[in-house]
């Protein structure tokens, strides 16, 4: 419990400090640039715990769940470039939906009738948060980008579940180095196939904003995915995704209040209050 909320914090951080750093670079060449910084990170940490291979069980469920986190990373970047942002964002909420699904099919874990009602509770509060009605009363607006969205909801709640099952046959740091390794090299290919679809000059991706703030975010990164790995281990998937995304929309209200001066209406309130409860209620249960 302690690294699944310590985890949904560090999201949090991170998605801050990611927003900050899309200023200075391009979407896919941020991702990029996380994936290969993040990668050294996790081989040290390997190295440092006796770097120890895992056992053959893991090379099903492993190369799974990295491939649907590329895929949902590549879609992620696609739905940005082709949608708008506004009305997409609130079909990520149902992420938690799809891994506790998943996690009942694959793994033969299932929710209490108390925990799927917070998990509802929770989604539901966070796609209103997200505005979400605008996307059910407008759905032709977000054009292509909803399906490449729906793809982005599907793969991450998938791959949360591969991952408890990659994690019984290897060591977090392992899976991490397999995982940023791998995702560095999809999207340096799709960055590649990009370039030449633009007929532009095959080139290294350029990052020129400030490196403090990019080492900050890597740390941080690595905190909430190691984090979020560990608790999977001994939670429901669907519980460790849901209270990432409570905890994640509520940290972004407070930094929006207390970095950006932005105002909390007393509906968003009463939203955000049904969120605390009920991840109080998942954590403790």
């Amino acid at each position: 419990m302690s690294f699944m909320l310590l985890s949904a914090l560090a999201w949090s951080l991170f998605d801050l400090a990611r927003k900050k750093l899309t200023a200075h670079a391009q979407p896919l060449t941020l991702a990029i640039w996380l994936s290969a910084g993040v990668t050294p990170l996790y081989l040290l940490l390997w190295l440092s715990q006796g770097a120890s291979l895992p056992e053959a069980g893991y090379w099903l469920p492993g190369p799974v769940s990295l491939l649907v986190s590329a895929l949902a990373s590549v879609c992620y970047i696609k739905a940005l470039s082709v949608g708008r942002i506004a009305l997409l964002v609130p079909v990520l909420s149902f992420t938690p939906v799809v891994a506790a699904v998943l996690s009942a099919g694959l793994l033969g874990e299932r929710l209490s009738g108390v925990q799927l009602l917070a998990m509802l509770s929770i989604v539901l509060a966070i796609f209103l948060l997200h505005s979400g009605w605008n996307l059910l009363l407008r759905p032709k607006e977000a054009g292509a980008g909803l399906g490449l969205m729906l793809v982005v909801a599907l793969c991450w709640g998938t791959g949360i579940v591969f991952d408890k099952m990659a994690l019984t046959s290897a060591t977090v740091f392992f899976h991490g180095l397999i995982q940023s390794a791998g995702m560095c090299l999809v999207l340096l290919l799709a960055y590649s196939v990009d370039s030449l679809r633009r007929r532009d000059r095959l080139s290294v991706p350029r990052y020129s904003g400030p490196w403090g703030l990019m080492a900050l975010a890597l740390l941080v990164f690595v905190l909430a995915v190691s984090g979020q790995w560990l608790a999977v281990t001994e939670i429901h998937p669907g519980i460790v995704e849901t209270v990432k995304r409570g905890v994640g929309i509520i940290g972004a209200a407070c930094w929006g209040v207390w970095l950006f001066g932005e105002k909390v209406k007393p509906w968003q309130l009463l939203l955000m209050l049904l969120i605390i409860v009920a991840t109080a209620g998942l954590a403790l249960y």
